[in-house]
């Protein structure tokens, strides 16, 4: 069951950053991100996941065109009504894309796999679609995390699986060495302490991850 084919829930998801520590997690989560951005600008992105097009909506904003998926036609309603310039989006289910083999160069995709029934096929589909050489950009959400630790009292991420950075490496090492940042973090009470010191003393709730596809793999390799 797609929890974001519900129009109220992805209304909600899409106001997440409005207020004031919305847009603080915003900041954040973006600064790490576009550290693993090592593309060329005008270059066109495979966005899985997109739901509302807040990423699409910055990866544009970086100078690059993208081509931004997901499976929720609620989402996807949404995201266009934004009318971001330079993306396109399409309803399409990640574990099955209509892509060809070695289509793209550059694969982001920002707290997806949390929500699909069958990430490993996913995966599949991400080392088929991208090409020997590219680039892979992976956001995930820290199970160790006080979000984390939260998720089953929370009406959306109670149908998700967040992961352990070790996981999440493990995910990322199938296509190469990855690289890994992280940050936002939440105090147990919920404050967000990152450019704290107690930061030191919990686990951060979001991890991204990139790694540049071996050449020698293949796809599905």
């Amino acid at each position: 069951m797609n929890i974001f084919n519900n129009k109220e829930i992805a209304n909600a998801y899409d106001r997440y950053y409005d207020d004031d520590r919305g847009k603080a997690v915003d900041l954040i989560e973006k600064k790490i991100l576009q550290k693993h951005l090592r593309v060329t600008r005008d270059e066109t992105i495979l966005e899985l996941g997109c739901g509302t097009g807040h990423w699409t909506e910055f990866l544009c904003g970086q100078g690059f065109r993208v081509l931004a998926v997901d499976s929720s036609r609620a989402m996807i309603d949404i995201a266009r009504t934004k009318n971001i310039n330079r993306a396109i989006f399409r309803q399409a289910d990640a574990s099955a894309l209509p892509f060809k083999t070695s289509s793209f160069s550059t694969l982001v995709s920002v707290t997806m796999l949390e929500f699909t029934e069958s990430p490993f096929m996913v995966l599949d589909e991400i080392d088929r679609v991208l090409r020997p050489g590219g680039l892979l950009v992976l956001g995930c959400l820290n199970i160790f995390s006080e979000l984390g630790k939260r998720s089953r009292e929370d009406p959306v991420f109670k149908h998700a699986h967040f992961f352990s950075p070790a996981e999440a490496g493990q995910l990322l090492s199938r296509f190469g060495t990855p690289e890994l940042s992280s940050g936002v973090y939440f105090s147990s009470a919920f404050e967000l302490l990152d450019g704290r010191e107690e930061r030191e003393t919990v686990q951060p709730a979001f991890i991204v991850g990139s790694v540049i596809k071996n050449k020698h793999r293949g796809n599905n390799g």
